[in-house]
């Protein structure tokens, strides 16, 4: 029986062991087609191209603010020269805090017209987490924002709105600052003339627009609110400097076409003088020109 089962163990052994060997001599090659069609199931790979250096900024904290800001200001196609203050201000301020081109940033700002608010919100939100401070601090700014020229529109306001909800800005702090801008901005506007502006401005006549800008942007500098410094995130805007502003700009805008006029003038007059200038040598010319 022994002998037996060893009979049948060796036979199989050897049947293995010829399988192995056909299977040496005749290995298993994929046809063309196969090949082929294994290629073709592969992805090929595309090149990712490294992002610019603007649409790295777009993604951060500041680049989203400038975003959020844009989209704000465009949302009633209409400016005024403190809102255009603000802004340059506060890009001003970006650019200083992450040492980028200011160019980048006014890009970024003019370019967020046509984004949508709720998106940018939820992407600032998660860059500012636990920081509510922060938060209050830009709805506050977009408050001043919007009424920089007077009047809060419906768009403007609902944009305000939307971020506020996604930032979850408290009820009792959204309705505070509402009021105090609204109390602020509702009161009528006193004119002022020629000798107020120029007083308030420090500047004296015969003065020139260049004299006008530049008196006009120190003011600006001085009394604007850097709202990326710490010590300002509770300062309220309207009692730091924010009513003041308005005022500096309304005497600005007073003195603007006054200046702009003076300066034209300037031009014409020195336009025919040159000409006067330029006829009188002429004659000259001519009278040496004659034959004596």
């Amino acid at each position: 029986m022994e002998l037996v089962l060893f009979l049948i163990a060796a036979g199989i052994i050897f049947y293995l062991y010829k399988t192995f060997q056909v299977y040496l001599s005749n290995p298993i090659v994929p046809n063309d087609r196969d090949v082929l069609q294994s290629q073709n199931r592969e992805t090929p790979q595309q090149e990712v191209k490294p992002l610019s250096l603007k649409e790295r900024l777009k993604t951060t904290e500041y680049g989203l603010i400038a975003r959020i800001m844009g989209r704000l200001s465009f949302a009633d196609e209409k400016s005024c020269i403190l809102e255009e203050k603000l802004m340059s201000g506060i890009i001003h301020d970006m650019a200083h805090e992450t040492d980028q081109p200011e160019s980048l940033y006014l890009e970024i700002y003019k370019e967020a017209r046509q984004e949508d608010i709720q998106e940018l919100a939820t992407l600032f939100a998660s860059e500012t987490i636990a920081q509510y401070k922060k938060r209050l601090k830009i709805i506050e700014f977009m408050f001043a924002l919007s009424w920089a020229d007077g009047e809060l529109t419906n768009d403007e306001e609902n944009c305000i709105i939307d971020v506020a909800a996604i930032l979850e800005i408290e009820n009792e702090d959204f309705n505070k600052l509402y009021d105090e801008f609204k109390a602020n901005n509702t009161q009528k506007v006193v004119a002022m003339d020629k000798e107020e502006a120029m007083k308030l401005l420090g500047l004296q006549d015969g003065f020139t627009y260049e004299d006008l800008d530049k008196q006009y942007m120190q003011i600006m500098e001085s009394k604007r609110q850097n709202i990326f410094d710490p010590k300002n995130l509770t300062r309220p805007f309207n009692q730091f400097g924010g009513e003041e502003l308005k005022r500096y700009s309304q005497a600005y805008a007073t003195l603007l076409t006054l200046a702009t006029t003076q300066q034209t003038t300037l031009q014409h007059e020195t336009q025919n003088q040159e000409e006067k200038i330029h006829k009188e040598i002429e004659s000259l010319k001519i009278e040496q020109n004659k034959p004596l």
